[in-house]
């Protein structure tokens, strides 16, 4: 406890206690005196000190006087420090506010800036449209007027305009905004825009460039097909089908290569080409690779065109691949007709668990009366949805009130549960 009080208090006593000498008004008749006079002030505090220093050996006995006195400098030290710290404290609490108030007032600052400039943009959009919209309805009214020059900084406004409008007519009323574009030689600006860096500018470009049937983008959107692009592909193959339709057709085929591409994104590409583009499609399913033919399956059962329906035929008669021939006994269910009943009878004792399901969905839409004892056997499936398909098929070709006779005197618990479980849905 001695030694603490020597660290902690001392030093206390040292700073706060020590005399503090205020120089007396200088008398020239003690001038001779002052050398003796500040001596004397000097040694004051060296005498206090050794006298608390004599002291504390005395009380304490704590070792040499020179230990002591490294003590005493030491707690004199740390006190000196522990008074600063605040100060220090202070001025970087003082930095962060600071720095934290600026940043505040540079997001805010910011933040109204980029408010103004959106304003700005949209009072120059709504200035735009009132200006070139009357313009254009008069041309899809009949109206021959020319047309005032278009500014340089108004040119993806007017394609963002223009295509729009386009998405709302037909025929003549379409054919006359073309012509519009056409008058406003927009090509070289549609040419440069499909290479621009923006996925945005570039597919306005694309669009652009099919509704002015500019051949001269022929080659860049072939090559955007094969780009890794799914967007800005798939709007090149739209564009191309439009365009050229014999490069679109190639273009289509490539595009068809990248499995991981929906067929629902491909959906409206394939009718932009029309019925040459179904032919094609079913040359695909001709020509493809054993298994390879699935994602072309898919998309003929979705555009719901039964032109492909022979290819799709003759392609299940010879295919090996499981899920392949599940695809096509999907799409006949959909498509085909009658002389497709038998061809779905044929696989409903298929190896496959996934075959026998979709042959037995398919014959839901297909099949007949007859074909109701081929399909009670799959109620006893060992695969859940098989029992699920046929049980659904079954329903449809008798209806509910045979289907619960049918679950009444049924013994198997497999199929009696799920007799129950579709009527239960059709309720």
């Amino acid at each position: 406890m001695p030694k603490l009080y020597a660290h902690f208090l001392l030093p206390l006593v040292l700073l706060v206690g020590a005399p503090v000498t205020v120089p007396a008004p200088r008398d020239p008749a003690s001038a001779d005196a002052l050398p003796s006079t500040r001596a004397a002030s000097a040694a004051e505090p060296d005498a206090l000190r050794l006298k608390l220093m004599h002291e504390l050996q005395i009380a304490q006995d704590p070792g040499p006087p020179a230990e002591i006195a490294l003590s005493i400098t030491a707690s004199s030290a740390r006190a000196s420090e522990w008074l600063a710290a605040p100060l220090a404290t202070d001025r970087l609490l003082a930095a962060i506010l600071i720095f934290l108030l600026l940043n505040i007032a540079a997001l805010v600052l910011s933040s109204i800036a980029m408010r103004f400039q959106r304003e700005s943009v949209q009072r120059r959009r709504e200035r735009f449209r009132a200006r070139w919209e009357p313009l254009l309805y008069g041309r899809m009214s009949g109206d021959d007027d020319p047309l005032p020059c278009l500014a340089r900084s108004e040119r993806m406004m007017f394609l963002t305009l223009w295509l729009q409008l386009q998405g709302y007519v037909r025929d003549e009323a379409a054919q006359a905004l073309v012509r519009a574009g056409r008058e406003l030689d927009l090509r070289e600006y549609v040419l440069r825009l499909l290479n621009d860096r923006s996925d945005w500018k570039r597919v306005v470009a694309m669009r652009a460039a099919a509704s002015l049937r500019l051949e001269e983008a022929c080659a860049g959107l072939l090559a955007k097909i094969a780009q890794d692009r799914p967007k800005s592909s798939l709007a090149a193959a739209r564009a191309l089908l439009q365009i050229n339709p014999e490069l679109g057709f190639a273009g289509l085929q490539r595009a068809l290569s990248h499995l991981e591409w929906s067929p629902v994104a491909m959906v409206g590409i394939v009718k932009a080409g029309g019925s040459r583009a179904v032919q094609m499609l079913a040359q695909l399913v001709r020509s493809a690779p054993p298994g390879g033919a699935k994602q072309v399956v898919r998309l003929i059962e979705m555009i719901e065109d039964d032109s492909a329906l022979p290819a799709l035929r003759e392609r299940l008669l010879s295919n090996q691949d499981d899920e392949e021939t599940a695809a096509i006994l999907h799409a006949l269910g959909r498509l085909g007709g009658a002389k497709d009943r038998e061809t779905a009878l044929g696989f409903l004792a298929h190896a496959s668990w996934l075959v026998r399901m979709q042959s037995a969905s398919a014959l839901g839409s297909l099949g007949a009366e007859p074909d109701c004892d081929r399909l009670l056997p799959l109620l006893r499936d060992g695969n859940w949805w098989v029992r699920y398909r046929s049980g659904q098929s079954l329903l449809r070709i008798k209806g509910p009130a045979a289907i619960a006779a049918l679950r009444d005197g049924e013994s198997d618990p497999y199929a009696r549960e799920m007799l129950d479980r579709v009527l239960s849905e059709e309720r």
